[in-house]
């Protein structure tokens, strides 16, 4: 027993020691981080409920996209054809406004 005991130290003491280093980074930023996780467990309470109204919604609108991606489609190719219109109705408005 005692040899098996004498095997699973001379495997863990170098763990051990690759570890402690680790620790002594890791325990200040758990010093910042616990104060962060007070600010944000109220919020996370603020935010569940909206969630579930949010999910319903969800739920009605994905079927819209559906239906609006090959309107944007179309739309897309006439933006280009507009936008060069436009720069040349500018100038004719600024004149009519006045």
């Amino acid at each position: 027993m005692r040899g098996i005991n004498q095997q699973f130290n001379s495997k863990v003491e170098p763990l051990n020691s690759e570890v402690a280093p680790l620790n002594s980074e890791v325990e200040p930023l758990n010093s910042e981080v616990e104060p962060l996780n007070s600010e944000v467990e109220p919020l996370n309470s603020e935010v569940a409920p909206l969630n579930s109204e949010v999910a319903p919604l969800n739920s009605e609108v994905e079927p819209l996209n559906s239906e609006v991606a090959p309107l944007n489609s179309e739309v897309e190719p006439l933006n280009s054809e507009v936008a060069p219109l436009n720069s040349e109705v500018a100038p004719l408005r600024l004149k009519y406004d006045q």
